[in-house]
C-alpha cells in the first residue's frame, strides 16, 4: 500500500491530501489560503491608517476653526451659519473615520482573530460590515445635506442636492430592508 494513501471506511483508497502533489489551481488556492491572514492584515492596517488620518484631520480642522472663530469673532449671523456648516462637516469627517475604524476592527474580527470591539458592535459576517457601512453612509449623506443647507447662499437651489441625497438614502434603505 502506498504510504501517501489511506484506507477509508468503505474500503476505497483515497489520497490523504487531495491537493498534495497537484499544481495549478490547487497550489494557488492553497497558497492564497495560507497567505490570507497576511492579505487581510493589509486591509486592516490600511483602513486603520485611513481612520487615524481622518480623525487627525478632523481634530486639526476643529483647532483651526476654533482659532478662526476666536481671532475673528463677530456676531454676524452669516458667520454663525458658516461656523455651524463647518462644524457639521467636521462631525461628518469624524463619522466617516469611525466607519473606517469599525471596518478595520470588523475585518480583523472576521479574518484574523478576536477584536476588541465595543459592546454595541456585533460583526458576525461580511453582511454585518456592509450594513454598518451603509447605515453610516445614510447618516453621512444627511450630515452633508444639513451642512449644505446651513451654508446655502441666497439664490442657490438646494433641490438637486436634496433629491440626490433622498434618492441615495431611499436606495440604501430599500437594499437594507430587502436584505433583512
Amino acid at each position: 500500500m502506498d504510504p501517501d494513501r489511506e484506507k477509508l471506511p468503505g474500503g476505497d483508497e483515497e489520497p490523504h491530501d487531495a491537493c498534495k502533489g497537484k499544481g495549478g489551481i490547487h497550489s494557488f488556492v492553497e497558497s492564497m489560503a495560507l497567505t490570507s491572514t497576511w492579505l487581510f492584515s493589509l486591509a486592516v492596517i490600511g483602513t486603520g491608517i485611513i481612520s487615524a488620518i481622518l480623525f487627525l484631520y478632523g481634530f486639526l480642522l476643529s483647532l483651526a476653526m476654533a482659532f478662526q472663530v476666536f481671532t475673528g469673532f463677530t456676531l454676524d449671523i452669516t458667520a454663525v451659519k458658516n461656523y455651524l456648516g463647518t462644524s457639521i462637516q467636521i462631525i461628518d469627517i469624524f463619522l466617516v473615520a469611525t466607519v473606517f475604524y469599525l471596518i478595520s476592527l470588523g475585518l480583523y474580527e472576521l479574518f484574523i482573530a478576536k477584536a476588541p470591539l465595543p459592546g454595541w458592535v456585533e460583526i458576525r459576517n461580511l453582511d454585518d460590515l456592509k450594513t454598518k457601512l451603509l447605515g453610516l453612509t445614510v447618516i453621512a449623506l444627511a450630515v452633508i445635506f444639513l451642512g449644505a443647507a446651513l451654508t446655502l447662499s441666497e439664490g442657490t437651489s438646494i433641490l438637486e442636492l436634496g433629491a440626490a441625497v433622498g434618492i441615495m438614502i431611499a436606495a440604501i434603505s430599500g437594499y437594507l430592508w430587502v436584505r433583512h
